[in-house]
């Protein structure tokens, strides 16, 4: 079971450059009751079904899910089958009390996209733990920022959605 939630960034945490950080590539091979991605992490390859549970909570976004790692020969004939684009971004990951936050730095169509994840143990512990300072608002419940309408997206609505941002105070690269 995955358990996360996703915000925004008000700047980006000391020393960010210092973490580490993998290039991934990813598309969408169905977006319709289920997810199947496909993913490229610098060089490993993975296929991941994920799919809602009964029950969802809030903002935090509950996902039961399934990844396995697959040959780079799989995962360049699968993506003749992505629907829509590729997601093209820098993860870096960042150490944060007992938990992981990851920072998503995203490129091509969605350059200037910056988010930040962070999964948990449970439900309660998605509401109670301390955020950084460095987060600015949670966009959990906002299906733009979920990474398969990102990979959907115009580089015209990415820029809409950059600017968007941009006037509320978010960080934007």
């Amino acid at each position: 079971m995955e358990i996360e939630r996703k915000f925004l960034l008000n700047s980006l945490p000391e020393d960010f450059d210092s973490y580490p950080h993998r290039e991934m590539e990813q598309g969408y091979l169905i977006t319709d009751g289920c997810t199947l991605r496909i993913r490229k992490a610098d060089d490993d390859c993975y296929l991941t079904l994920k799919q809602k549970p009964g029950s969802h909570e809030g903002s935090v976004i509950v996902n039961e899910e399934f990844e396995t790692e697959i040959p780079e020969e799989s995962y360049e004939a699968l993506k003749q089958l992505v629907k829509g684009g590729f997601v093209r971004k820098t993860r870096t990951e960042i150490p944060y009390l007992d938990h992981v936050i990851e920072v998503d730095v995203f490129h091509g169509n969605l350059e200037g996209l910056v988010f930040a994840e962070i999964e948990y143990r449970d439900g309660d512990d998605a509401l109670t733990l301390p955020l950084p300072v460095w987060f600015d608002r949670d966009v959990s419940g906002d299906r733009r920022f979920r990474n398969t309408k990102l990979s959907e997206m115009t580089k015209r609505d990415a820029q809409r959605l950059l600017n968007e941002i941009a006037e509320r105070s978010a960080l934007v690269l």
